[in-house]
């Protein structure tokens, strides 16, 4: 997880005096808005139950009247003391922890407690209805979601949760995976986006993994829900013979058929981004990208307009990095950047523009873990902070292709009501799996 302080703001208590509120983000969204001594507080907490030599060290208080370049550095001080915590392969999967983020969570948007029904889109935009809670985490949700479709609990590990947005085109894009510990009624209601959805996919990029829901029916049918709108969005690129196959099976019914023909498909099992922009190989070239099998896939358009495709191996990616820019009065600005040797074994940094880096460096980490060999023993590179252009905030982070995944901070510079339910999982013949 990659938690960051991108801004402060200015609070007052109700006794007039004024104190620091620092702006908390999870993997680029908000996540929720604590004060130094809500901090201080965590670490205590944190020293006495794991011991004072297990967590990072806590920026000491001070009782001078701060400047603002001592504003910043505190500030950059707690960002990189939670992004050592959220890192720490102990502490960041601790129940401990998870309470004392879920708090903030609570605190920060104070949301009344209350049982609700929440809805959970399938892939293919079909709807489930779940009774749940607003202070649910995540983890929980999935598993009533799981069990209302009849899957058992030895197989959660191959689906999450997600934050959507629906568009208006009729589909959707995939903001990010939602961690188990996080709290999705309070996520979408801090967003304030009415095209904000939460929706139930698998959880990994490797096709291969499909064979342990292929035996069952509620993983046949997600499988389906998402293979088959890959396949109406043109996320997936069939050979004309494969096109007819498929589009047999479907009317046919035969859901487990389809599947096992889009294994062979072309970008079948890839991650979709929407439209972006690459340095490669000129600068501000629009392209598309694709992320799975090893490889980040960019179809890109040419100064020439010409359409050209490139592949970029992951095993041939030595580290990457994510850069956040914060202008005064412009979009926040992201990029992930990767350091890439090419088939004449020479290095170049390549840049991909996108609102959505942060889910594109969390396929590279996933792509890295499913496939431990091709993590590498290269030394980390230096980080390098965005140039600060219209006086922005910015910070960067950095994540080594070794076998402690993981982002590392770099260098800074300023910067419902219920509806009547259709049955989505209805019963299906064995003949038409």
């Amino acid at each position: 997880m990659h938690l960051t302080i991108g801004a402060t703001e200015e609070g007052c208590d109700s006794l007039g005096t004024r104190y620091v509120v620092y702006v908390v983000h999870l993997e680029g969204f908000l996540f929720c808005k604590v004060r130094y001594s809500q901090l201080h507080k965590w670490n205590e907490k944190l020293r006495r139950y794991f011991g004072r030599k297990c967590v990072p060290s806590f920026p000491p208080k001070s009782f001078l009247a701060q400047a603002e370049s001592m504003a910043e550095e505190r500030r950059l001080q707690l960002q990189s003391y939670l992004q050592k915590v959220g890192e720490d392969p102990v502490i960041s999967v601790s129940e401990i922890f998870a309470t004392l983020l879920q708090n903030a969570q609570q605190e920060t948007f104070k949301i009344h407690p209350q049982v609700i029904v929440l809805e959970i889109l399938l892939a293919d935009r079909n709807k489930l209805l779940i009774d749940t809670h607003t202070y649910d985490s995540a983890e929980r949700m999935l598993s009533i979601a799981a069990q209302k479709i009849e899957l058992s609990r030895q197989f959660l590990e191959y689906i999450a949760l997600y934050l959507v947005r629906e568009d208006t085109n009729g589909g959707y894009t995939v903001l990010r995976k939602l961690n188990a510990f996080e709290l999705p009624y309070v996520g979408l209601w801090s967003m304030q986006n009415e095209n904000s959805r939460i929706m139930i996919r698998k959880s990994y990029l490797d096709p291969m993994k499909d064979r342990m829901l292929l035996g069952i029916t509620a993983g046949v049918l997600l499988l389906y829900s998402q293979a088959k709108y890959e396949l109406e969005r043109d996320w997936v690129k069939p050979t004309p013979n494969q096109y007819r196959k498929l589009k047999a099976s479907q009317e046919a019914g035969k859901k487990r058929e389809f599947l096992e023909l889009m294994e062979e498909v072309k970008f079948y099992g890839y991650q979709h981004f929407e439209a972006c922009i690459c340095d490669y190989p000129e600068p501000n070239c629009p392209t598309s990208v694709r992320v799975g099998n090893n490889e980040i896939n960019c179809s890109i358009q040419l100064p020439s307009n010409h359409i050209t495709e490139a592949s970029f191996k992951v095993n041939r990616i030595r580290c990457w990095r994510i850069s956040v820019q914060i202008p005064l009065h412009e979009e926040i600005g992201l990029k992930l950047s990767f350091e890439y040797q090419d088939s004449q074994d020479l290095w170049q940094w390549v840049t991909i523009h996108t609102h959505q880096a942060f889910l594109l460096g969390s396929c590279l980490k996933e792509i890295s873990t499913e496939k431990p060999k091709l993590a590498g023993n290269h030394p980390e590179m230096p980080s390098e902070s965005v140039a600060p252009d219209c006086k922005p905030r910015s910070w960067n982070a950095q994540s080594t292709l070794s076998k402690h995944i993981g982002t590392v901070p770099g260098k800074q510079c300023k910067e419902v009501a219920r509806k009547d339910e259709a049955s989505v999982f209805e019963y299906i013949a064995d003949d038409q799996l």
